[in-house]
């Protein structure tokens, strides 16, 4: 029997728009609903406007059986509203929005006490508010397992600076071309493997179009199928399941893999229990 264990993610929330709907994105949101999917308790940090944007993104969360006490309401700031491309991936971000005002509060530090695993990304590094208050729940997360989402950044000095101190907090950190050249600079031809330290014990390697890998400091799996963009979230989910039951990096990544196809074929449906161990 799957135990069930508390999955968080903390950051960025946004309406994002597609071809022909509006869904949830961002971090903060796409994990922990992936993560009630594979029978975990799945908890959402982030801040929304009070706006119609705002109660479309709680109301999705809650359908989905995504613990939302803590998605906080701003009450000057919007709701970030985004535009996806066909792959999957954000083509445009507002640049100012309710999530970059999340604030700290004590019953974070009990939800942090709580999580088994939590998921952050640079995305939600570029305002300083948001990155304080992020960099303080992480440190209470004194169990859990953290991954550290760098796919998406634009390759300027700022994104730079938000990686590298992204980096002191997390355990896995997820890496695509443009993340790995930014924090190794003119080392494009250097193994994702080269970034690990003490206290970084994993490299997720997450190129789209490319065999989704994961690098220690004793093996590199790749799975058989490129990474797909539409199905991040479940891919980050189905490591961390992977990773909380035990399983080696091998085992860990071919349910990432596996997940990300169900999710691509029967979007928001459970995968077979079977698959979980």
């Amino acid at each position: 029997m799957v135990r069930t264990r508390v999955i968080v993610g903390v950051g960025e929330a946004f309406l994002a728009e597609t071809n022909d709907r509006e869904v949830p994105g961002g971090l903060a949101l796409v994990v922990p609903m992936h993560a009630v999917l594979l029978g975990h308790t799945g908890i959402a940090i982030s801040r929304v406007g009070q706006d119609s944007s705002a109660e479309l993104l709680v109301g999705a969360l809650r359908d989905h059986g995504v613990d939302v006490e803590h998605v906080q309401s701003d009450p000057d700031l919007a709701t970030a509203r985004a535009r996806l491309s066909d792959n999957g991936g954000v083509d445009r971000l507002d640049p100012h929005a309710a999530f970059d005002n999340l604030q700290w509060d004590f019953d974070l530090q009990d939800v942090a006490q709580r999580a088994d695993a939590v998921v952050f990304g640079v995305v939600a590094r570029r305002s300083g508010q948001a990155r304080s208050a992020t960099d303080r729940f992480l440190d209470e997360c004194s169990r859990a397992v953290r991954v550290f989402d760098t796919t998406g950044c634009t390759g300027d000095d700022q994104d730079r600076a938000h990686v590298l101190s992204g980096l002191r907090h997390a355990g896995v950190v997820v890496v695509d071309d443009a993340s790995l050249g930014l924090i190794q600079p003119g080392a494009a031809q250097r193994a994702a493997s080269d970034l690990l330290q003490p206290g970084l014990d994993v490299v997720l390697v997450a190129q789209e179009g490319r065999p989704l890998a994961a690098c220690t400091t004793s093996t590199c799996q790749e799975t058989d199928l490129p990474h797909q963009r539409r199905a991040h979230g479940a891919t980050l989910a189905g490591f961390v399941h992977g990773t909380l039951a035990g399983w080696d990096v091998k085992a860990s990544i071919q349910l990432a893999q596996r997940m990300a196809q169900h999710e691509l074929e029967h979007p928001g449906q459970s995968p077979p229990p079977e698959w979980l161990g």
